[in-house]
């Protein structure tokens, strides 16, 4: 069993984050890549972009949206319980290198996961990095906090205007 340590619900709880330990996986990862899960024995694998790693802890962090029976009973995992299954890192790790200029970084709703850890490996590279997140409101907004640590600058857009720039990220 992969134990998750930590759980937390976001986005007026539509969006949910879990800390799992799997050192091996922890260990290995690179910005980019994924892991497949399975809540237990008869469930489905599921393919999931890990938003974060921390190797010295041994833990890896994942974020899903609620959006079928899959992640509905993910979302019934409660911290001191766990997936049967977790596999990975696999995919190709995203290139990353120090650039010439300036990097950007977009990732809006739950695609702040994504791209989190791709920021903060640009980052660390030694570039300057603007990350550009949204959401359609400001409830729905994840990884604030996080993205602020992994980027140089960041920029906050939303659909409705209730926080940053009214508007798309892709604008």
């Amino acid at each position: 069993m992969f134990e998750i340590l930590e759980r937390a619900e976001m986005a007026q709880g539509t969006v949910v984050m879990n800390v799992i330990r799997a050192p091996k996986i922890a260990a290995k990862a690179r910005p980019g890549q994924f892991v497949i899960l399975r809540a237990n024995e008869t469930g489905e694998r599921i393919p999931l972009t890990m938003a974060d790693t921390d190797p010295a802890h041994g833990t890896i962090t994942i974020i899903y949206q609620v959006v079928g029976k899959s992640t509905a009973l993910f979302k019934t995992l409660l911290a001191g319980q766990g997936f049967t299954d977790v596999l990975g890192p696999l995919g190709q790790p995203t290139h990353i290198d120090k650039q010439e200029g300036l990097v950007i970084c977009i990732g809006g709703g739950t695609g702040t996961a994504v791209v989190h850890p791709i920021t903060k490996g640009f980052k660390n590279a030694g570039n300057r990095v603007i990350a550009i997140i949204g959401a359609r409101t400001r409830d729905l907004l994840i990884m604030e906090d996080k993205m602020t640590a992994a980027s140089s600058q960041l920029k906050v857009c939303t659909d409705d205007g209730s926080c940053g720039h009214h508007g798309f990220v892709s604008d």
